[in-house]
């Protein structure tokens, strides 16, 4: 049986003034997550490869603006406003809302600002709202009027749904060749599949994985994990491939991460 990945922010985790986070149970959003960025307060955090989309609304004291963004490629600062209040929406690797116009290649790698007229009095109920639950709840039920359909389910949505659970399944550790013989169908096809809902093909997602999996371990087993035993038991060559892949990914490497997250817990 396999478990997708939780995806991870440490950064932001670790320095967003009274964070809140909400884990829903819903089967396209991860989780809703909420922090302030006081005047002259630092709002710049590094972002890291998690797969996923997030949508997030800034909210001012005279108006609330509203940003999505995909997966990250490697590790990049990413900008909120000062003076505001931020509510997240983080959607499960391949679940996303995109407004009409924008696909999930757009918005790889990169934050776009919506249309205010794309969520209106949305908007609006979610800046007044009283906590990060009624958000999540008003939100939610946004979808629902629109009767918003996540993702159709045809031949490629099968095929993306059957990569994603082998890719979770062996933790990022397995082939388009192997994906391919397994599901019957063409690397070529299984590649088209997968990124017309995800923006990044197969093997990068895979690479995430990983890397998020990684992530995980270092949080969870603290300072005295060693490293490279890690490295080797998460699918990495050797620790040169490790430290690589990882520095290029966190913006640092395996040992320093480890150093200052354990000092600083916490997940967004």
């Amino acid at each position: 049986m396999h478990r997708e990945i939780t995806p991870m922010q440490p950064y932001l985790a670790a320095q967003a003034k009274e964070l809140q986070k909400l884990t829903l149970q819903n089967a396209e959003i991860s989780h809703c997550y909420q922090f302030k960025v006081g005047k002259g307060q630092a709002g710049e955090f590094c972002a890291v490869p998690d797969g996923s989309t997030d949508l997030v609304f800034s909210i001012g004291q005279r108006d609330v603006k509203v940003f999505i963004g995909g997966t990250v490629l490697w590790a990049k600062q990413w900008q909120f406003e000062e003076g505001r209040t931020h509510f997240g929406i983080r959607f499960r690797a391949g679940k996303n809302v995109l407004p009409q116009g924008i696909t999930i290649q757009d918005v790889v790698n990169a934050d776009l600002e919506l249309d205010q007229a794309e969520y209106g009095e949305t908007a609006e109920k979610i800046a007044y709202a009283k906590d990060i639950r009624q958000r999540a709840e008003i939100f939610i039920e946004y979808c629902r009027k629109k009767q918003q359909v996540w993702q159709e389910f045809d031949s490629a949505r099968a095929i993306e749904q059957f990569v994603r659970k082998k890719i979770y399944e062996n933790r990022g550790n397995i082939t388009i060749h192997e994906i391919g013989e397994e599901s019957g169908y063409s690397e070529c096809y299984v590649r088209r599949s997968f990124q017309g809902f995800h923006g990044i093909s197969p093997k990068v997602f895979a690479r995430f994985v990983r890397f998020q999996y990684m992530l995980e371990l270092i949080g969870r087993e603290g300072k005295q994990v060693d490293l490279e035993q890690l490295g080797l038991a998460c699918g990495y060559y050797d620790q040169s491939h490790m430290t690589r892949e990882f520095k290029a990914f966190a913006g640092m490497a395996p040992e320093s991460y480890r150093n200052y997250i354990c000092n600083k817990p916490g997940r967004a």
